[in-house]
This record gives C-alpha cells, structure tokens and sequence, in this order.
C-alpha cells in the first residue's frame, strides 16, 4: 500500500516522538486509511485516553517503516491534482446519478476527500455553464446541455493534454488533440492522456523521420496518432477478432481477407458499448440524451395510444437504449445485420412490423441512415415485447402491500394508516411497522412504504408524508398504489397453524391489555417530563425502570412529536425493556381541564403506550396499533378517552380490541 506525503508525514511525527499526540492534529479523513497501511507492517496506533495517539509495535518493523518512509518520494499537490482531474473526467463521461461512496471507492479516498475535490470542481464547472446537483437518495450528477457538455470535454481534453511534455513543446496542439479524440468517440479517451500511449506514439512516429509523416498537416497527424493509440489500448480486441477469423479458416477450410478484419472489430466494439455500461458518443454526434429523446419521438409514432404506457415501462427503455447503441454503429458504417426471423417476425406480427417501419423512420429523420428490414424485426421485438406487457398490466389488477412506518410502529404510523383505510379501501393491505423493524421479509412483501420519515438508507421505494395525509400526500400515495396494481407478484397463503398460535397470542394479549388499563388523574399545572415520571411510575417494577422508559419516550418525543393538538391527546409511546408486556394507560387533568403547560398545547388527555422489547413486537405493534387507530376512527371512544370514566375507557377498549382481533383472522 503506497504512502500519500500527508500520511508519510504523520508517521514520521508519531516515530519521532516517544510520547502521545493529540489526535486532532492527524486528519480524520486520513486516520482509517492510516491503520490500513501500516498494518502490513505489524503496526497499530493505540489511543491513551486523555492523551492521544502512539505508534506501537515491535523495534524492528518500526525500524523497517522509518526507512520505507526515507525511501518515499510523492509530490501532495500533484496526487491531488491529478485525483481531481480524474473526478473531472468521471463526472463528464458517466451521465448517471453516482453516490458519493461510488466516487470515494473509486478514488481512493474518504467520502469527505470526494466531496471537498467536488466542491474544488464547482468554479470550472461554472465556466463551462454545468452544475454538479446532489439530492439525497439519488446521487451526484451534472446538469447542464448536451452543447455544454461536449464544450466541456473538448476544454477536458485540453488542458489535460497540456499537462504532458509531449504536447507543451511539441507541434501538437490541446485544441487539435481535443477534436481528435472527439471525433475517435471513445472510452479510453481518459487512459490514452493519463498513460504514456499517445506520447510513445507520437515520439516513435518523429523518429521515423519519414517525409510523408512529417508533412502532413497537424490535424490529419493528431489523427494518425489517436488512431494508432486506440489501436495499442483495445489491442485485447484486436488480438480477439483476429483469433475469430483464423478459427473460422479453419473450420470452414476458408481464407478470409484480413479487410474483413475491421468488420468483426466493429462488432466487438459494438457489443461493449452495449453491454460494459462504458458511455461513449454515439455516430451522428447522438449521446445518450440524444438517443432518448429520439426513442420517445420513435415510440409516439409506433402507437400514441399506448405511447404513455411504454414510456413508463424502464425494462423497455432501457432494452431498446442498449440495444439502439450498437445499430446506429452498424448503420453508420454500412454494416449489415442477418435476421434469422425476419419472415417469421412480418408473417406473425404485420402490425408491429408495420407500425416499427414507421417508427425506424425517426432514425433515419435524426441521423440520415436508412434503417434495414432486419434491423426493423428486431426494433419488432422490443416494442412487441413491451406492448403485450401493456395489455397484461391493463388487464390485471392486484391489492398492493403498503407498509406505514414510524419510530415505534404503533402510534403515529397506526394513525396514518386509520386515515389510509378509508380513503384507499380495498385497494391495499396496510401494515404498520417500526423503523427498526423493516428487515429483508419485510421488503420481499411490501411494495412500498408510506413514512413520515427520512427512509433513504433502507433499499426500498417509499414516500415521505405529513402524519396526518392531507390531500396532496393522498394523491401522491394513490398514483404509486395504481402503478403497483398492475404489476404481478407472488403470494403465499398463511400455514393453518400459524394462524392458530398467532389466535392464541392476541387472546391473551388483549385480555392483559384490558385487565391492566387505567385511567388517572393528576393536576393541570403538571410540566411534561413530570407527567412522564408520573405515568411510567405506574406501569414499571423500579425507579430504575421507569427512569429508562421515561428516557426512551423523551428520546421519541426528539425524534418526532407524540403530541395531537387537533385529536387532543398525547400519544406518548415507545419500546422499551422496562416492561415485559404491551401496557395501556391515559392521564387527564382533574375536573374538565386541559393540561396548561404550553408544550401539551392545549390537550385533554395523554395515552402511554409501551410494548417490550422481544421477539413478538410485530404481534404487539398490531395490538397497541390498533388502539392509537381507533382515536381517529372512533370519536365516541377519544371523547372518553378525555371525559369519561375508566369502566366506561375499559367497555370501548374492550369492543374496540375486539373488533381487531375478528378483523385479524380474517386478514390472515
């Protein structure tokens, strides 16, 4: 593992000091990649408490680092240079959204490393009228034209030619190089600069001291040289295509002309283009952003019926993209294309064969190439393809899993899903989970999840909403719940006997539930975290337990407020080892009161609900859920709730539960 000056630097501190260092003065972003490089080395860095950091191991491998350490020689502003002029580059050529992770990897830095050379980059960028966007759980990307982007590269290629010898003196120019390696459109362009090709090429072209090289003008030179690198860079290829040709001699007893050498090499570079996922420019100028627009003109004119449809269909748009790579190659060289199926393809679908013809029309329209017939069987393919997926969508429909999350899973998320029933109906199966709880089963089963939190670190598809669902959170939830019912998905049917242990489960769940409710009461002036003393007093077996409850609700509190000014109520909840079942109990203020701290602002009742920590808090989150859900469906049980007695809280409880259990079995 190479050393960077910084960090030779600091190891040559900590090996010339016999005592700690503070450890402020050694960089975070470097420190882990500190103790990966001397590990080989059979070293560590070991933190004294209060005093900083020591370089430890045996004499001898100390030894070996300092003298290791003397040898090196690495010039700072160049690595970094060069680091960001590769991000430059990167940023350029691959027009997709990248994490930050991606390009820390890639460089071989820190992600704070990555993003401090992104920023450096932000004033270049702006001169050449792009701008780096980053947008949480999307990515990096440049935003700009496609005019601008091709400004940029060529300005790239410029002045990162300029920083070889081979250019600076010479009578290549940035400029000249820059056209060249434009009109090359290729992948290697970075590697050709960085590496030692171009200049190798071009000294051995000048030691020639052939006349007719010599005299050629710069353009048609710089050519001659691109083209001759390009050739040494993908030599693998070539190597490819001519073992091609001699083991089809052989096999068929043939001669092939080595003129029919290019031919395969096309295809070769053809096929990477399509599937490596390397961006290249396109024949015709056409990027990618070029292709795209000219597949929605393509698909307008194949059937405006559906056109919307398979404009939404990614598996069909990003097929036809990758496959469109390769033809315009083809077609822009002359190449043509066997079609083994192509009479099958017109026999058995004349329509789409038809209505493809037409939609080729675009291509020749934006490029100027006449598109074959077997090139239109297997355009025929793809939009056939895409247009029975239409049909079978339009025809089938399906409930959609939809998974309601919050902190604990049982209170703000069990109100939301309340309000999601009634407006969605029987459209989707809800299911309230805890942010924890989101595992891999649960994913496999959902379609997407519906949060009133930030949910970018899960691998899942889910929408950010107001707890309560106001109607432009509603529209946004029905739209996703409309594309998901179209789609097909697997399901299974519940074991008979887990249906009966989980039966088992709820009865006595909801008999300790109802048994162990109370109702309490205590004085308006009460301030927040004495009624939370007061409340988890009564629901655990210590000080100490309750202490660690009250911490774990303040805790939930920070991360979203339990309290409901518009239901009245404080649903004040959350999991926690201090109890060893699901507990359920409400406070008011004595007489017809409201609690006068202004933080309750204005609330009648607070409701404590707390479930322990195990392996059934699925089950437990659904028991307890059901209650938070039934503040909002049930108004005459929230107007006992804040007004009346606890054998009367107790009877709704009761029916309420009861009402969730039937409705369980026959849900599952």
């Amino acid at each position: 593992m190479e050393f960077t000056p910084r960090i030779s630097q600091i190891l040559k501190i900590l090996l010339a000091n016999g005592t700690p260092i503070g450890k402020q003065e050694i960089a975070e972003e470097l420190f882990e990649y500190l103790e990966l490089c001397i590990r080989k080395y059979n070293l560590k860095l070991v933190n004294y408490k209060g005093k900083g950091v020591i370089l430890e191991g045996n004499v001898e491998d100390l030894v070996k680092l300092e003298e290791n350490l003397r040898e090196e020689q690495y010039p700072d502003a160049a690595d970094r240079e060069g680091r960001r002029r590769r991000l430059l580059f990167e940023l350029l050529r691959d027009r997709t959204p990248r994490k930050l992770f991606y390009y820390s990897q890639m460089l071989g830095v820190s992600e704070a490393t990555a993003g401090s050379d992104m920023d450096s980059l932000c004033d270049w960028l702006e001169e050449s009228h792009l701008g780096i966007v980053r947008r949480p759980g999307y990515g990096v990307i440049l935003e700009g034209d496609e005019r601008d982007y091709r400004e940029a590269m060529r300005r790239f290629i410029e002045e990162t030619a300029g920083h070889s010898d081979a250019y600076s003196s010479g009578d290549i120019t940035g400029e000249i190089f820059a056209e060249a390696l434009l009109d090359a459109a290729d992948s290697g362009i970075y590697s050709l600069l960085e590496g030692d090709t171009v200049r190798r090429v071009d000294k051995v072209l000048r030691q020639l001291n052939e006349p007719k090289i010599l005299q050629l003008a710069d353009s048609a030179y710089a050519g001659l040289v691109i083209h001759i690198s390009i050739v040494i860079e993908f030599w693998d290829d070539y190597d490819l295509a001519v073992r091609i040709l001699e083991a089809m001699e052989k096999e068929f007893e043939i001669e092939i002309p080595r003129g029919e050498l290019s031919y395969v090499l096309l295809h070769i570079r053809g096929a990477k283009m399509a599937y490596t996922g390397e961006e290249k420019e396109l024949p015709g100028d056409l990027g990618d952003d070029q292709v795209l627009s000219m597949i929605d003109r393509m698909i307008d004119v194949y059937n405006s019926d559906i056109a919307d449809e398979l404009k939404e269909d990614e598996e069909f748009l990003r097929g036809l993209l990758v496959h469109l790579r390769p033809v315009l190659v083809r077609l822009s060289t002359g190449l043509r294309i066997h079609n083994p199926i192509l009479d099958d393809i017109k026999e058995e679908y004349g329509e789409i064969f038809e209505a493809c013809r037409r939609a080729a029309a675009v291509i020749t329209e934006e490029t100027g190439y006449e598109v074959n017939e077997a090139e239109v069987g297997f355009l025929a393919m793809h939009f056939g393809a895409a247009q029975e997926r239409v049909k079978e969508n339009k025809q089938y429909t399906r409930k959609v899993s939809i998974g309601i999350v919050c902190a604990s899973g049982f209170g703000v998320a069990r109100l939301m899903m309340t309000r999601l029933k009634d407006k969605l109906g029987n459209k989707a199966i809800l299911k309230a989970y805890g942010k924890g709880e989101i595992n891999k089963y649960i994913i496999s089963n959902t379609d997407f999840f519906v949060s009133t939190m930030n949910l970018d670190q899960l691998p899942v598809d889910y929408l950010q909403v107001s707890p309560l669902i106001p109607p432009k959170d509603l529209v946004k939830i029905e739209y996703k719940l409309e594309d998901y019912s179209h789609i097909r998905r697997d399901t299974t049917e519940t074991p008979f006997n887990r249906r009966l242990d989980e039966a088992y489960f709820l009865i006595r769940e909801i008999k300790s539930i109802i048994r162990r409710y109370r109702r309490m009461e205590t004085s308006e002036n009460i301030r927040f975290r004495e009624l939370l003393q007061f409340m988890t007093m009564q629901v655990t077996d210590s000080l100490h337990a309750a202490a660690a409850l009250r911490d774990g609700i303040e805790e939930r509190e920070r991360l979203n407020s339990q309290i409901f000014p518009e239901l009245g109520i404080a649903l004040l909840h959350c999991r926690s080892g201090a109890v060893r079942e699901p507990v359920f109990i409400s406070c008011t203020p004595r007489g017809d009161a409201k609690f006068k701290d202004p933080y309750f602002k204005g609330i009648r009742a607070a409701l404590l609900m707390v479930m322990p920590i195990d392996d059934d808090r699925n089950m437990h989150a659904e028991v307890l859920g059901s209650i938070s859900g039934a503040m909002v469906t049930n108004e005459y049980f929230l107007r006992m709730i804040k007004t009346g007695r606890e054998d009367q809280i107790r009877a709704e409880l009761a029916r309420e539960l009861k009402c969730f259990f039937f409705d369980h079995l026959d849900r599952s």
